[in-house]
C-alpha cells in the first residue's frame, strides 16, 4: 500500500484592493520555492499572479475596492495551480492578449506576461462567477 503525498491547498478571500497584492506575493513565491522552483522562476510566478489578480481589480472590478476575490493555490505532485474567482464584471475574451508586443501603448502586457509563465492559462465567466486558471508544471532537470 502506498501513501499518496498530501496536497498543499492555500485559500485566501480577499478585497478588490491593490494594498493586499504584496501579503499575496509574500505568500505564492515561498510556497513556489518550497515545491521546487528556483528564485528566478519563483518571481515569474509570483510575477503572472500579481498580473491576474492586478487585472481583475482594473477590468473586472474597474478599481473598485469593494469587490471579492477568491484566491486559491494548490500543489498537486510538481505542479501549482491557481485560481481566482471573482463576481465583477466578465473577461472581454477578444480584449485579453489584444495588444501586440511591442506596442507603445501603455498596459496589456500583464496577459503576455501570465501566459509566457504559466503552462496553461483559461478565463471562463460561469454562473458562479469569473474563473481565471492557470497551471505551472515543475520541470525535472536530470
Amino acid at each position: 500500500m502506498t501513501s499518496a503525498q498530501p496536497v498543499f491547498h492555500f485559500k485566501v478571500v480577499m478585497p478588490s484592493d491593490p494594498r493586499y497584492l504584496p501579503v499575496v506575493r509574500g505568500v505564492v513565491c515561498p510556497l513556489a520555492a518550497a515545491i521546487g522552483w528556483d528564485e528566478a522562476d519563483c518571481g515569474a510566478i509570483t510575477l503572472a499572479l500579481d498580473e491576474a489578480l492586478t487585472n481583475v481589480i482594473r477590468h473586472a472590478y474597474h478599481g473598485r475596492a469593494d469587490g471579492v476575490i477568491e484566491l486559491e493555490c494548490k500543489q498537486s505532485g510538481d505542479e501549482l495551480e491557481v485560481t481566482l474567482w471573482d463576481q465583477g464584471e466578465p473577461p472581454d475574451m477578444s480584449k485579453i492578449c489584444a495588444l501586440e508586443r511591442g506596442c507603445l501603448e501603455p498596459g496589456g502586457l500583464g496577459t503576455h506576461i501570465i501566459k509566457d509563465v504559466m503552462d496553461t492559462v483559461s478565463y471562463q465567466a460561469l454562473p458562479r462567477g469569473n474563473r481565471f486558471l492557470g497551471v505551472k508544471r515543475l520541470r525535472k532537470t536530470i
